[in-house]
């Protein structure tokens, strides 16, 4: 709804991009559709190809339209050669990126790192806007609690780390948002097994240059336990405000 408001309303042009993984959240109605991009790069089409002009010739056979072409191959055709472009234009884009901060080389460090190089490209790609969708699993810890998190937070602290310093080297900072949600809050009674369980609220946060942090949204609950009045049954918190 982000993308499909800047565009319709604001009259930007917005790119967006799924690192690993679709989500659902970057489909919009207006716009291009959104990237599904590895992090280790994005390969040019065909780089095997039997002969030189291999491209050259795969779009000529899909740019050649007759009188009786079906629509459904025309239509066909039409996607497939938006694609070769896309794919051109990003690969020659991202061969000239630089960047100055260093990354962890795990995958969240390498996802972000990638993402700093697409936000490299903006001007060579003419957009006004670039809204990225990555994730990090591991979190369901049920079990061992404090062993997911010791091994998981610096994880995500270092590629946040990271990631701030590429944005504020680039100028552009004040003009980044980093949104962090989750499926479902955690019970905050543990288990049997030194873990904690779905629940329902939980916290979700932004950050960047220009957000006016330490604050919290909504109303904190001021007692946790289960006599609290937004609080369930081993410490499932009743959410107040909606995301």
């Amino acid at each position: 709804r982000v993308s499909d408001a800047l565009i319709s309303e604001e009259g930007m042009n917005v790119n967006r991009f799924n690192i690993y993984d679709r989500a659902e959240g970057l489909e919009g109605r207006n716009g291009a559709d959104p990237y599904i991009i590895d992090a280790d790069g994005i390969p040019s089409f065909n780089e095997d190809a039997s002969s030189v002009d291999m491209l050259d010739s795969v779009k000529n056979m899909n740019g050649a339209a007759d009188f009786d072409s079906g629509v459904f191959a025309d239509l066909w055709s039409g996607a497939l050669l938006s694609s070769l472009s896309a794919n051109q234009h990003l690969v020659g884009s991202l061969e000239t990126v630089e960047l100055s901060s260093s990354y962890h080389d795990d995958k969240l460090g390498n996802a972000m790192k990638m993402i700093s190089k697409l936000i490299a490209t903006r001007d060579i790609r003419g957009v006004d806007r670039d809204i990225f969708y990555i994730s990090m699993s591991g979190w369901d810890a049920h079990k061992n609690l404090p062993w997911n998190e010791e091994n998981h937070l610096p994880l995500l602290d270092g590629a946040i780390h990271a990631f701030s310093n590429e944005m504020k080297a680039m100028g552009i900072w004040n003009s980044t948002a980093i949104i962090q949600t989750s499926d479902f809050g955690r019970t905050l009674a543990g288990n049997s097994g030194a873990g904690s369980d779905h629940a329902w609220g939980g916290n979700y946060m932004m950050m960047g240059g220009a957000v006016k942090g330490g604050q919290v949204l909504g109303n904190y609950p001021d007692v946790l336990t289960d006599d609290g009045p937004l609080i369930l049954q081993r410490g499932r918190v009743i959410p107040t405000t909606s995301w």
